[in-house]
């Protein structure tokens, strides 16, 4: 692979941005190669922290922060839905999307080897084994095909394939916009952000050289996690030798957030799998025509209640009052 990789001849390219960004997504797939062929090996962890870089001492303080708002009083059960009803309501979603564009190619199928739910190829996999609390439907929905699958098409459309396949280091923003649909959903629960900040914990834990269980009883003990969250966590983070990568969500928000109190448009945002250190690139060749206007718009940016919210973080709204307000 890493033999195919290195033929593209990226050095023949005279357009200096694009000869940039292409390179830079070389170097990523480069050590994404290099991840998998180390997979349960010492050196796993170190390629990881290459890929994903480490935690900004900021990211572990603010971390540190909501996790020292106390859960809040657990409340009564609401139901959950089966995977194929919420299957169901994904394709009507997606229907829903055909509107603004009837050449969405976008499927939802129900898998047997799929655990949870995931967007893979701009198509949404749902486990078969799969229930969603009927309290996290919209934020799912809008999570998933709000943002993973209209920011795929949306870079389907344009005129090199890196913006559907992912600029290089695009996944920060891409989940920080994803956790940002689930607040202008009204569904970015207390819960849901603890669990942000517990990612980040486990993160610093294993780059520290924690094993797994000093980390799942520091969650459990120190955090106030439940056994099975905590397992969880330690679980997603461990995994393979040390997988790092689950810090970006709550760093991918923090960036969106920033964008926003700086008074940028969030719709420009959605045009594909971008990468938010690249915006300046990416605005560039939007003012030369290189890149098309986004085909597709996120539904929930039309809800009225939206706009308060939107007008509220461009005004410097942080995560820890969003998570103070959310108990």
């Amino acid at each position: 692979m890493k033999r195919q990789l290195y033929q593209v001849p990226i050095e023949h390219i005279e357009d200096p941005t694009l000869a940039y960004i292409f390179s830079s997504k070389r170097e990523e797939l480069d050590r994404q190669i290099s991840l998998v062929a180390d997979r349960n090996t010492p050196r796993f962890l170190l390629g990881s922290r290459q890929l994903f870089g480490d935690i900004p001492p900021a990211l572990l303080d603010l971390a540190k922060q909501m996790l020292s708002l106390l859960p809040p009083a657990q409340q009564a059960e609401t139901g959950y839905l089966s995977a194929s009803e919420f299957a169901q309501q994904a394709r009507q979603e997606i229907d829903c999307y055909r509107q603004q564009d009837p050449a969405l190619p976008a499927q939802v199928e129900l898998r047997d080897d799929v655990p949870g739910i995931l967007v893979s190829k701009g198509h949404l996999l749902v486990g078969q084994n799969t229930r969603i609390s009927m309290d996290r439907v919209k934020a799912t929905l809008a999570h998933e095909i709000g943002t993973h699958i209209v920011t795929h098409y949306n870079g389907s459309q344009q005129p090199f394939r890196e913006l559907y396949a992912g600029m290089a280091g695009y996944e920060p923003l891409q989940e920080g916009l994803a956790v940002l649909a689930e607040y202008l959903s009204n569904e970015l629960s207390h819960t849901r952000m603890r669990l942000l900040a517990g990612r980040v914990m486990a993160v610093d834990m294993i780059s520290n050289g924690a094993d797994f269980i000093e980390s799942f009883r520091m969650l459990e003990n120190d955090f106030a996690f439940s056994r099975a969250n905590a397992f969880t966590l330690c679980m997603r983070v461990y995994r393979g030798g040390g997988y790092t990568k689950d810090f970006i969500y709550l760093q991918g928000l923090v960036n969106v957030l920033d964008y926003l109190a700086a008074g940028q448009q969030l719709e420009q945002l959605y045009i594909g799998k971008i990468t938010y250190e690249h915006l300046d690139f990416i605005e560039e060749l939007q003012w030369r025509k290189v890149l098309k206007a986004p085909r597709l718009r996120p539904r929930f940016l039309d809800d009225p209640r939206t706009a308060s919210r939107l007008k509220q973080l461009r005004q410097g709204k942080n995560i820890v009052q969003i998570m103070r307000e959310a108990s």
